[in-house]
């Protein structure tokens, strides 16, 4: 996507920003024009925080979760709202949602 031949083979835990990738501001905005063009998605008008673009892995993941008509993550949303609490929202009876994915 960057035509950079060098980031063909990154780790997916690799930061975008800073040591690892070393994007700047303006590549960053470059990025967000190829995701919105290629992917549909529009990481941020979604990612107020923009914390997608922490690594490779939580931008796919990020992409992949909008095209799978992933969690609602507009400001005020139910994602929003788990995101800024920083996990899991207690559904309507005050319970958290299982995050360990196994069975009790």
């Amino acid at each position: 996507m960057t035509g950079r031949q060098e980031l063909a083979g990154i780790p997916p835990q690799t930061l975008l920003f800073g040591p690892g990738v070393g994007l700047d501001s303006l590549a960053g905005t470059l990025l967000l024009r190829q995701v919105r063009a290629r992917f549909g998605v529009d990481v941020a008008a979604e990612d107020l925080n923009l914390d997608a673009l922490a690594t490779l892995a939580t931008l796919a993941a990020f992409i992949e979760e909008r095209r799978a008509g992933g969690p609602d993550m507009r400001p005020g949303g139910p994602a929003d709202a788990e995101h800024a609490a920083g996990g899991a929202v207690p559904d309507a009876q005050g319970a958290a949602p299982d995050a360990g994915g196994g069975t009790s």
